[in-house]
């Protein structure tokens, strides 16, 4: 071996004392590859190493297990084939693969031939294994991009495309060499080129880093626009200067297609249930109709230029025209919903400022609606087939668009001359149990085309409107069913409360007439006795006093028994003709000391005619009689400030008369005994003056109410059927006769 070898050998150990310990392999080959040295690390971690061992393959330190190809061509050294920097992977002592990357470092003899080689290596295991697994996340990364369904495109600086995946070639149409290289602005409609979206996308990423689901559209290869999902990074190189963009572009053309229709259909439903609490506040028919055919005529609706409704008449059995809304040209179109549209954006705004005009804009329609009739029977006209088969027709140019023939007669004309117009829709107005009418409609002035959009938007009006008309019927049927109920009621409380009584009154007259047999008697003889001594006794005798007092008492009782036979046996009124301002200006006069002597202020206010009722006079005296006695008597509690309003008027046929007071008034819990027989608050009451007073009016067919306030008013009003005006001037007529002819005796 040469002597440079062995001292190159001595400085290695010598040098392997200082840095055995660190993990660097060291060894040291002659010119036959074969290894004469190697460090204490080495023979550490490679314990099969030895001296003297020959490298037959420049691929690794351990035998190839078969010779490669390198170990054929390559064994002694030759500095020309031998690398200068080599990877190679060998086992080590617990079976795990390293990686170790050595240096190569050639010895030559004076004259340029090579004796040997020193190779320095390093454990690049771990480093080696992050780089696997770069390299599979790079093929994974690659995998995704070619296979995924979104876009995947690079841009350069001046955003040109610099690569272009499987995804924007299926989204955009394009193929990779037809694209790579060209301009961004090629997948950019004009529109937002020059609303400036390029620009705009170029400030946030500079400021941002970033773009996140930013929705816009791009152009296809052939010119439709697509709907977009963008997302874009900001790629920098490791000076950290910018050298391109990635964008990541997700196809949501038929995301959008999807979300425009269901802000379609959320539109038809807000006009729809706009229509359906706008329509379910009333309970008028036509007040419905008018709503509905605004509805689908409003520019809020369903912007159709004119709508006619005709309804089943089941009295002549036919179809007839009932009302219609529409401009009778384009110029009175645009002026009717500018105006309306300027003013009123919701549905429910133009329904209620608007009225069908049926003598200005909606006159020509409303003509034309009238003229409309089919007779039911007529099962082949298409106005019927859609009322009975509850189906929509559309025609179109004069033609029903579907199978089936029909007629289109309407007396001595037909539908398209009728309504000027041969193309529009037809649809049912029906109930769960009938049908009700056919809507028209047509866009006969603009001539927009009818849509799917437009029918269907139709159909639901429609039934919006059936529901709406059987609501209403149905509440009219049950709002009669219940008055038809509470008048039974009413008179069954009435026949009941009448029961009640007249087993009361039964029994009072019952007893009346048995204490009127007991008692009568007594008093005759009494009263008799009294009035006789009257006569027998002088005047200025103190016993004729008493005997007057007798007589008096004897009276009152005698009236009291009256009043009480009165009440179990009412008296039936005699049916002549009575003016009640004469009777009460009788009452009045009667008693008018009592009002004096209680310093009463009196207002009267009667009716300035003459005023009549069918009647018994002496009844009616004795009822207002009462009232007026009860009045006063009631003023009693008062110290001051007496005051009494009697008051008649003629109010719709019927005689009114008010009896007030301003005195104590009746307790509440007491308004519904007041007219009960024996009910009485008086201390010195036969609690039979009010039940008197109602028997009375009600025999006469009045009604008795009475109003009360705690210390401050209570008011009897009494009213009666006013006497009938022929009964009133034929009595008039006969008064005549006889001032002109008076009676000879």
């Amino acid at each position: 071996m040469h002597s440079l070898i062995y001292e190159l050998k001595d400085i290695l150990r010598w040098l392997d004392r200082f840095v055995g310990h660190f993990p660097i392999y060291i060894y040291l080959v002659d010119a036959e590859n074969t290894i004469s040295w190697f460090n204490r690390y080495m023979a550490e971690m490679l314990p099969n190493i030895y001296v003297g061992q020959q490298l037959r393959c420049p691929n690794a330190l351990l035998p190839c297990a078969e010779d490669c190809d390198d170990c054929k061509l390559y064994s002694p050294l030759d500095n020309r084939k031998d690398p200068r920097k080599k990877q190679i992977s060998i086992t080590g002592s617990n079976g795990e693969e390293i990686f170790l990357e050595f240096f190569n470092l050639p010895v030559f003899h004076k004259d340029g031939s090579i004796l040997g080689a020193l190779r320095i290596g390093m454990d690049v295991t771990e480093y080696e294994k992050l780089e696997r697994k770069l390299r599979e996340k790079e093929k994974l990364f690659s995998a995704i991009i070619n296979t995924s369904t979104d876009a995947v495109i690079f841009l350069d600086n001046e955003d040109r495309i610099k690569s272009w995946n499987k995804g924007a070639e299926d989204i955009f149409g394009y193929r990779e060499e037809e694209i790579i290289g060209e301009p961004l602005q090629r997948l950019v409609p004009d529109d937002l080129i020059s609303l400036g979206e390029l620009n705009y996308l170029r400030s946030e990423l500079a400021s941002q880093g970033l773009i996140k689901k930013y929705e816009t559209q791009r152009l296809h290869k052939s010119g439709r626009s697509i709907y977009v999902d963008i997302s874009a990074t900001r790629i920098y190189d490791e000076a950290g200067e910018p050298i391109g963009t990635s964008e990541s572009i997700k196809d949501i053309d038929s995301r959008k297609a999807l979300e425009f229709e269901l802000l379609r259909t959320i539109l038809e439903l807000s006009k729809l249930n706009e229509l359906n609490e706008i329509l379910h506040r009333t309970r008028d028919e036509r007040e419905i109709l008018r709503i509905i055919l605004i509805a689908i005529t409003a520019g809020e609706g369903l912007r159709f230029n004119r709508a006619f409704i005709m309804m089943v008449d089941e009295d002549t059995r036919t179809l007839k025209g009932h009302l219609a809304i529409g401009p009778s040209d384009q110029e009175e179109a645009n002026r009717i919903w500018s105006e309306l549209n300027q003013d009123y954006h919701y549905l429910k705004d133009i329904i209620q400022i608007y009225q069908i005009d049926l003598e200005g804009a909606d006159r020509k329609v409303n003509e034309i609606v009238t003229q409309i009739e089919v007779p039911l029977d007529q099962e082949d006209h298409i106005l019927i087939q859609s009322l009975n088969r509850k189906r929509v027709f559309q025609v179109k140019n004069g033609q029903p668009l579907g199978p089936g023939e029909f007629e289109f007669g309407v007396h001595d004309t037909d539908l398209f001359d009728l309504l000027k117009n041969d193309t529009f829709v037809i649809a049912p107005v029906y109930s769960k149990t009938e049908p009700l009418g056919v809507i028209i409609t047509d866009n006969c002035i603009n001539k927009r085309e009818i849509s799917t959009e437009d029918i269907e938007g139709l159909k639901l009006f429609a039934s919006q409107a059936s529901s709406a008309i059987e609501n209403a019927r149905l509440y009219r049927h049950l709002e009669h069913r219940i008055q038809e109920v509470q008048e039974a009621y009413r008179q069954l409380e009435e026949n009941q409360e009448k029961l009640v009584r007249a087993e009361r009154l039964a029994a009072i007259g019952e007893m009346s007439a048995k204490v009127a047999h007991e008692i009568r008697n007594p008093l005759v003889s009494i009263g008799g006795f009294a009035r006789l001594i009257e006569r027998k006794i002088a005047e200025d005798s103190e016993i004729k006093q008493y005997a007057g007092v007798i007589s008096e008492q004897v009276a009152n009782l005698e009236n009291i028994l009256n009043n009480i036979l009165n009440v179990a046996n009412p008296p039936q009124p005699e049916r002549r003709l009575v003016n009640i301002n004469q009777i009460l200006e009788q009452v009045l006069a009667v008693m008018e000391p009592a009002v004096v002597k209680r310093r009463i202020s009196l207002v009267k206010s009667l009716a300035a005619q003459d005023i009549f009722i069918v009647g018994d006079k002496k009844m009616l005296y004795q009822a207002l009689l009462n009232l007026v006695k009860n009045g006063i008597e009631a003023l009693d509690s008062r110290l001051d400030n007496r005051e009494m309003r009697i008051i008649t008027r003629v109010e719709g046929g019927q005689i009114e008369i008010q009896i007030a007071d301003n005195g104590p008034g009746i307790e509440t819990s007491l308004l519904g005994k007041i007219f009960q027989t024996f009910f009485t608050t008086k201390s010195s009451g036969t609690g039979l003056g009010l039940p008197i007073v109602n028997q009375i009016v009600e025999a006469h067919d009045g009604r008795i109410d009475v109003k009360t306030e705690a210390n401050r008013e209570t008011v009897f009003s009494l009213s009666f059927p006013a006497a009938p005006e022929e009964m009133v001037n034929q009595t008039a007529s006969d008064d005549v006769k006889k001032e002109t002819h008076p009676a000879h005796g």
